[in-house]
């Protein structure tokens, strides 16, 4: 993709100043009559300036001017096109001189430079203006393409999320176990019938939103986790040490919910005495940390298709950029970690 970029970028600035060029020659021949000396002259000329735009260029993008509002880019373009058209304008009165011994040069002064500068900037200016227009036009492009993107995969996130909840093997051991508590315990059948009406719920709400409170998500979660209790009784261990300034940090909506998801089907479920899941935050200066630590062990040739973690890195990176991670890897002998890392800024498309 950036060759084929840099391709067209070349082949437009050969064919755009060649036919600058042509224009020049066709007017010099058209009101002033035009010698190999002027045509040659001419065709310096707009090489220079071709060569110039290119310098130009590089240097925007190493001042970073191109993400810059219109405010702050206009006022630099200018002055930049400035210094372009008076080097320009000194490079063709010097080439005048050196090559064809234009002799009328020497009682030149600056205030006939002044419409050649004028030209040669307003040009440059013009050039630099089509430049950062057609990037602005095309990171707004990309931007949407991103966000329609990121809709998708959050449509998906909430689809897979209710088809977790909704699977025949989820639903079998709910019905099951409520079947069982509504003769020994009803009240808290009901209970039951509240956890699972909770889920539903937070899974459709938050599908409309990019993110969420973490203190909404461990709502979610403890809900998801109380029906599963049920299942497992001892044999799962849920502790959470959640530091209290990360509650209203915006995270994206199922994103804890998945890795508990994770760590109950594929680390408690897969051990027959069970085990324990260990949920923390912690704030940092510039970022949030959540873990889940659960028993077990990530096997390269387990039945799970990792689809879930991947949608979830997908997502992260569709919504921080680089600046959030989510690792999972075995954390010793017998423990599996999940960490995720937030910015707590937003990163700008």
């Amino acid at each position: 993709m950036p060759m084929q970029r840099q391709r067209r970028y070349l082949l437009c600035q050969t064919l755009g100043w060649s036919a600058h060029a042509l224009i020049n020659v066709g007017l010099s021949a058209l009101y002033g009559g035009a010698s190999w000396t002027s045509i040659l002259a001419l065709v310096l000329a707009d090489s220079s300036a071709g060569a110039t735009s290119h310098f130009l260029r590089a240097w925007i993008q190493r001042r970073g001017w191109l993400p810059l509002p219109l405010l702050r880019i206009f006022p630099r373009l200018l002055l930049a096109s400035l210094v372009c058209g008076c080097t320009i304008s000194a490079f063709g009165s010097a080439t005048s001189v050196w090559i064809f011994h234009y002799n009328r040069l020497p009682s030149w002064n600056w205030i006939n430079l002044l419409p050649i500068i004028f030209v040669w900037s307003v040009t440059i200016f013009l050039w630099a203006m089509i430049y950062c227009g057609v990037h602005y036009f095309e990171g707004y492009r990309n931007s949407q393409l991103e966000q329609l993107r990121l809709q998708v995969i959050v449509k998906d996130s909430e689809l897979r999320s209710l088809l977790a909840q909704l699977n025949p093997h989820f639903m079998f051991n709910c019905l099951n176990s409520l079947r069982a508590l509504i003769v020994e315990d009803p009240p808290r059948a009901q209970n039951m019938v509240d956890e699972l009406s909770s889920i539903l719920r937070y899974s459709l709400q938050s599908g409309r939103l990019d993110t969420v409170p973490l203190q909404d998500e461990i709502a979610a979660i403890n809900a998801y986790l109380r029906l599963e209790l049920i299942r497992f009784e001892d044999r799962l261990q849920v502790s959470m040490e959640i530091d209290p300034a990360s509650l209203n940090v915006p995270i994206p909506p199922m994103l804890l919910q998945t890795l508990i998801e994770n760590s109950v089907k594929h680390g408690i479920a897969q051990l027959a005495q069970g085990g324990e899941i260990r949920v923390t935050s912690r704030m940092h200066p510039e970022s949030l940390r959540i873990q889940v630590i659960n028993t077990g062990q990530l096997r390269a040739a387990g039945n799970s298709t990792q689809i879930g973690i991947e949608n979830a890195r997908e997502r992260l990176r569709l919504i921080y950029g680089g600046a959030a991670s989510l690792v999972l890897l075995n954390l010793n002998a017998s423990s599996v970690l999940a960490e995720v890392c937030l910015p707590l800024k937003k990163a700008v498309a």
